[in-house]
């Protein structure tokens, strides 16, 4: 379970830094330590953020709950896909979560100015694999989506009705984990 370990380690260390080390503003640091802030990667091509917004978090129940739900489910996926192959699950989650984010600041521009920090678009990405996987594969897999079945919708559904999360960030993350296990599959690898 090292990648697992070695990314809540990261987004620990980065809210430590955040909530009891540093003397600025909390949000002033989110943006500072890569932040996903449209105006930085389209004025000044910080395009890392697309990756390094996923291991910010400023509250501690937003950390506590990405925490969780990232240790479960990525314990579970790490062993059932190798390290590789669970790498490349988490990457194409968070591009996809990010690049939806900034599909919407260029859409919108009530996106343009808006922060995304945390780990949920990856944690989106599980979902969407359990997901592909249980429509897919089958077997195991649709036990496996039926048992999360109401985990997923009702985390769904809090991301459409909770005015704070970013609903381009979740969906992006979903589909990213749909995507990467087709890819996945396709290939043959899983």
């Amino acid at each position: 379970m090292m990648i697992t370990n070695i990314f809540l380690l990261i987004c620990a260390g980065v809210f430590v830094y955040i909530r009891f080390i540093q003397k600025d503003d909390m949000m002033a640091t989110a943006i500072k330590l890569g932040a996903f802030y449209p105006p930085a990667i389209v004025e000044d091509h910080q395009y890392w953020r697309f990756i390094t917004c996923h291991f910010i978090h400023v509250e501690i129940f937003h950390f506590l709950m990405n925490a969780y739900a990232f240790y479960q489910l990525g314990r579970f996926f790490e062993a059932l896909l190798g390290s590789v192959c669970y790498l490349f699950l988490i990457l194409v989650s968070m591009l996809l979560s990010s690049l939806l984010c900034y599909s919407a600041s260029q859409i919108s521009s009530r996106y343009y100015y808006t922060m995304t920090i945390g780990a949920s678009g990856v944690v989106y990405g599980f979902f969407g694999a359990i997901i592909a996987l249980g429509y897919l594969v089958g077997g195991p897999f649709m036990s496996l989506l039926e048992s999360f079945a109401y985990v997923i919708l009702i985390n769904l559904a809090y991301t459409l009705f909770d005015r704070q999360i970013s609903k381009t960030g979740h969906l992006g993350g979903l589909i990213g984990g749909i995507v990467a296990i087709v890819i996945l599959l396709a290939l043959r690898i899983v």
